[in-house]
């Protein structure tokens, strides 16, 4: 699955390269992630053990992701959009033993890093100097580092929506501000349920290659 991925997205940037006069885009992006678990009953409880034994979960860390984005134009409305990202999705967890007879547990910091290659199409608008960006797509995340290694299945697919706001400062350079919206489609931990969501605010800067 991770090699597939990796080959799928190397042949979409190379598919964008050998276009006959192409228009792409090639840019840095950084998000402000707000993560937060929808397990039913069991928010913010990640089961790793049997069918009680697990974490408490909060979310306080620094989660961000960070990378390389390209966005291809069909035309000048239509785009599709991809990159290469890498993201941080630590938390810190308290271990509950509820099956043990005395167990004292303390908060530690538990690693969750990941590779992630989004796909979306985009709408795009002109507004003069403004273009708004209206999303849909998906995340692929490859685990790169989990310290729950042995319970992960090592990938989880997102859906995501979102909006992007981009304005041109001078020819062909654009910054831009967004939001997305990210739901997790599959599971990432064997043990549990993973319905992570995720609320991202964006910064980009991105160059328009003619």
């Amino acid at each position: 699955m991770k090699k597939t991925l990796l080959i799928s997205f190397l042949l979409f940037q190379l598919n964008i390269y050998a276009q006959d006069n192409p228009k792409w885009n090639v840019g840095i992006e950084y998000t402000f992630d707000d993560l937060s678990l929808d397990n039913g009953q069991n928010n913010n409880y990640l089961v790793t053990q049997g069918n009680i034994n697990g974490y408490g979960i909060e979310y306080d860390k620094n989660n961000y992701t960070i990378g390389l984005t390209t966005q291809y134009f069909l035309n000048k409305k239509v785009s599709f959009s991809s990159g290469i990202l890498y993201s941080n999705k630590d938390f810190t967890g308290t271990f509950n033993c509820a099956t043990c007879d005395f167990f004292e547990s303390f908060p530690e910091s538990i690693k969750q890093r990941f590779l992630v290659i989004p796909l979306s199409i985009d709408y795009n608008f002109q507004l003069g100097n403004l273009k708004p960006i209206l999303k849909a797509g998906f995340n692929n995340n490859i685990e790169t580092n989990n310290d729950l290694k042995e319970q992960s299945k090592g990938y989880f697919l997102e859906a995501f929506v979102g909006i992007l706001m981009n304005y041109e400062i001078i020819d062909n350079w654009h910054i831009g501000v967004g939001y997305n919206y990210q739901t997790a489609l599959t599971e990432l931990y064997k043990t549990d349920e993973y319905n992570l969501r995720t609320n991202s605010f964006s910064l980009q800067i991105n160059y328009r290659i003619k």
